[in-house]
């Protein structure tokens, strides 16, 4: 049983249950408008701009989003997007790459960054890091 009251249940309402969305209340509309104008700003990001304004009438947004829902089958994966990283992605996401001191070096110095922003690029962008280090330690290789 779904609950109208809870965001996500709302949400597969509006896509999956039109004959039940027509009876949800204006009040349980109103409460939810925000974030689901915030999921369709993904995929709708002009028309989600046009609805958000002080002084719309929340309940006729929803409806107007419910109305765009009824085209698809299904909740599409653009809804669900991932906010946080869990501990199993951070600890597989690490640098599996050895860097050569020299390369990251140069690296450094034509990306014009220090430690500290090399290090954060470690963290938050492994694998993009990892396959520039590769390409420009190619490149080096080529080089001499």
């Amino acid at each position: 049983m779904l609950d109208e009251t809870k965001l996500f249940d709302f949400i597969k309402i509006v896509f999956t249950k039109h004959s039940k969305y027509k009876t949800i209340s204006n009040h349980n509309k109103k409460r939810h408008h925000f974030m689901i104008n915030r999921f369709f700003s993904i995929k709708f990001p002009a028309n989600a701009q046009a609805f958000n304004f002080n002084g719309i009438n929340p309940a006729a947004v929803i409806d107007s989003w419910a109305a765009v829902a009824t085209r698809f089958r299904g909740v599409p994966g653009w809804i669900y997007t991932k906010t946080k990283r869990t501990k199993k992605e951070i600890a597989s996401a690490k640098s599996k790459y050895t860097e050569k001191d020299e390369v990251v070096k140069f690296y450094m110095q034509k990306n014009e960054i220090g430690v500290r922003e090399f290090k954060e690029l470690q963290q938050l962008f492994p694998k993009e890091l990892d396959k520039n280090l590769k390409k420009l330690e190619l490149s080096i290789q080529v080089i001499n």
